[in-house]
């Protein structure tokens, strides 16, 4: 694998950061999971030239999600899998969540020729990472453990469960900002705390709710993260990702080579760009980084404002200040219950 780029800060410090595009996985929740073969060829292709040395791909919620979910992708798994064997330089990866994977999955991918695994938990309970990390390493995988929703809890707890996932043997551990909702500071903050309580490196995975994916991705790098996750044109889950094309300009080393840049750049622009992709609503996304509140709770909390006669941003704060970590549909009603009857009493 080819050495981290560098990044000097304004302080003039130089740090490193290897890039983990996302574009295949994280970006298939934005065209339905129906990326075609010849895309998915030619983002890996472009990605492995212009020297992106870490490559996920394959069904937005991992191993397994499209038979387990009932989602399938347009490339099924196994096609995906003969794609990526074509890569020169890049290793190749993929997401893997405990309860939809299973370790059969995990052993199938690795036999297939995948190089690195990353095993996705709430950060809430972390446990289930624990077989999966451990049948990984056997398998002689490089191993991550992603802590989904690092943004419901604060530093002390974040750095529990990331010790917690570095005693199953993680290679690394990724902090993840699921709801958009971090500022550059906190990033910065988040990561140089949890990075002197590991001896693994850390990675950071941010989604651009509040348009500070970037600035969010180049804070982490600059705090001590190994690992930064982009995607090409920034196309991902909801309000999407850090962008591959810019950061690694920001990151570009012209003396020593590195990132092509201008290659990703045209990558985004002829491949990525021009694809259809779903609806994403703006006024959801803003208010689900300030209220810190995932996506997947959307549909929830909308539906249940539209039963009860009630603004849906305002029962989502009010679900948020309860329970932002995982509100059930007996909760979001009874609160937009209130809701309701306050707007009547008035």
């Amino acid at each position: 694998m080819a050495d981290a780029s560098r990044i000097r800060t304004a302080g003039g410090a130089v740090v490193s950061a290897d890039v983990m595009d996302c574009t295949l996985r994280d970006g298939s929740y934005a065209v339905g999971f129906q990326f075609a073969e010849g895309d998915i060829h030619a983002v890996l292709t472009g990605l492995d030239a212009a020297g992106i040395r870490l490559v996920e791909l394959g069904h937005g919620l991992g191993l397994g999600a499209a038979g387990a979910l009932g989602k399938p992708m347009l490339v099924p798994e196994e096609r995906c899998f003969e794609l990526a064997a074509g890569l020169r330089r890049a290793a190749w990866g993929m997401f893997c969540i405990p309860g939809i994977a299973t370790l059969s999955h995990l052993r199938r991918a690795a036999a297939a020729g995948m190089r690195f695994v990353r095993v996705g938990v709430d950060i809430t309970d972390v446990t289930p990472a624990e077989r999966f990390v451990e049948t990984a390493k056997g398998l002689g995988l490089l191993t991550f453990a992603n802590l989904m929703k690092t943004n419901v809890l604060d530093a002390d707890g974040v750095g529990d469960a990331a010790q917690q996932c570095e005693k199953y043997g993680a290679d690394a551990v990724y902090l993840v900002d699921s709801a958009g909702a971090y500022l550059p500071d906190e990033v910065r903050d988040l990561v140089a705390a949890v990075g002197q309580r590991l001896d693994v490196p850390l990675g950071f995975h941010g989604h651009d709710n509040l348009g500070l994916a970037n600035a969010n991705a180049l804070a982490a790098a600059a705090a001590g993260a190994r690992y930064i996750d982009t995607t090409l044109d920034g196309i991902g889950r909801g309000a999407g990702n850090a962008v591959t094309e810019c950061f690694a300009a920001i990151v570009r080393d012209d003396a020593a080579g590195g990132y092509d840049y201008r290659a990703l750049a045209q990558l985004s622009e002829t491949v990525v760009r021009p694809l259809a992709r779903l609806h994403d609503d703006r006024v959801y996304q803003v208010m689900g980084a300030v209220t810190r509140t995932h996506s997947s709770f959307f549909p929830l909390i909308s539906g249940c404002a539209r039963a009860a006669g009630v603004d849906a941003f305002e029962l989502m704060a009010e679900v948020a200040d309860v329970d932002r970590i995982a509100p059930t549909e007996g909760l979001v009603r009874e609160i937009a219950g209130r809701l309701a009857a306050r707007l009547a009493a008035r």
